[in-house]
């Protein structure tokens, strides 16, 4: 289990300033494997353990989403559902071609009905908080979150361990996110660059408390970045 004083260590490279390299910006090609050239979602496929929002949480983060959209849209692809907000704990599969992974999407889950008994027993309350709108790997925009203090980083980071028994994430560390949108493939220019980073660095100015809860947490399967599917609740019946 990584130490919370670690974790904030090793995030320390989140900052208000936006991060997009000099001159015009192109994405990781990574992208290319959720969004086809007309910039809308393409199939992709797999699994993944998620913390719903609730309701509020979801309007404050689609505000965001919205003033992003509406000051640099050239920089996006197609805009992401609110209903599929959510924030990432554990990412499992996934692959733009179907039979590459319906394998071990089936193994993940029976995995995962036998180890939910390790998970801890009470349905718990994760406090975390905004820090910053981050570029994830040069794929997308997302709202990078850190526990309110180390008892609620160890709460989370149990979980996550447990889950990673399923499946190791291709991910060395848990960095929570919640993605709000995917960048446009075809990159885009220096003024649309400069536009978003004054955008964010303004966004970034405003932080706020969010509540994680277990009750909330699903193993969730998904078909395109904007269509999820619940499959179990992992607290169901706790």
């Amino acid at each position: 289990m990584e130490a919370y004083k670690d974790f904030i260590k090793r995030i320390s490279y989140q900052q208000a300033e936006l991060q997009l390299g000099e001159g015009s910006f192109k994405p990781d090609k990574r992208v290319f494997e959720k969004v086809n050239q007309d910039n809308r979602f393409k199939p992709f496929y797999g699994d993944t353990v998620v913390f719903d929002l609730d309701s509020r949480t979801k309007a404050k983060i689609e505000k965001e989403i919205k003033t992003l959209y509406n000051a640099a849209p050239e920089c996006f692809c197609e805009k992401i559902k609110t209903d599929t907000i959510h924030l990432t704990l554990h990412d499992l599969s996934a692959s733009d071609e179907l039979e590459n992974i319906a394998a071990d999407v089936f193994s993940n889950e029976i995995k995962l009905l036998r180890i939910l008994r390790d998970l801890p027993q009470q349905i718990t309350v994760i406090r975390m908080r905004t820090n910053y709108i981050i570029n994830m790997v040069s794929t997308s925009l997302v709202l990078a979150l850190i526990p309110a203090d180390g008892n609620e980083w160890n709460k989370l980071q149990q979980i996550y361990d447990t889950i990673n028994k399923v499946r190791v994430c291709p991910y060395p560390y848990l960095t929570p996110h919640i993605t709000l949108a995917y960048f446009n493939r075809n990159g885009f220019d220096v003024a649309s660059a400069d536009k978003l980073k004054a955008t964010v660095y303004e966004l970034n100015k405003n932080r706020f408390d969010i509540t994680l809860k277990t009750n909330r947490l699903y193993y969730q399967k998904f078909i395109s970045m904007n269509e999820y599917f619940p499959v179990l609740s992992l607290y169901k019946h706790r």
